[in-house]
């Protein structure tokens, strides 16, 4: 499925747009190179704020959060067939 949008932009990109054949597949093309890395920082921020989360949990909270986990395993691996 493809999207038609219309962009406007700067004067130097708008002439190498214009030199290519297809404009269109020049954009994809760049916007493909840079998604990994937008994704893998968006990955990475995630993963610092889960983190801080983590770090500010109280003793008592994490005991309460390993008692869950390991009480829900036990329900999910009942009459496993292994």
């Amino acid at each position: 499925m493809t999207v038609k949008l219309s962009i406007s932009v700067p004067d130097d990109v708008a002439a190498y747009l214009q030199s290519q054949g297809n404009a269109s597949a020049a954009v994809v093309d760049a916007v493909r190179r840079v998604l990994p890395q937008a994704r893998r920082e968006r990955q990475r921020e995630a993963a610092q704020a889960y983190g801080e989360y983590l770090r500010r949990r109280s003793a008592q909270q994490a005991e309460d959060d390993r008692a869950m986990i390991e009480h829900s395993n036990d329900i999910a691996l009942r009459d496993a067939q292994w």
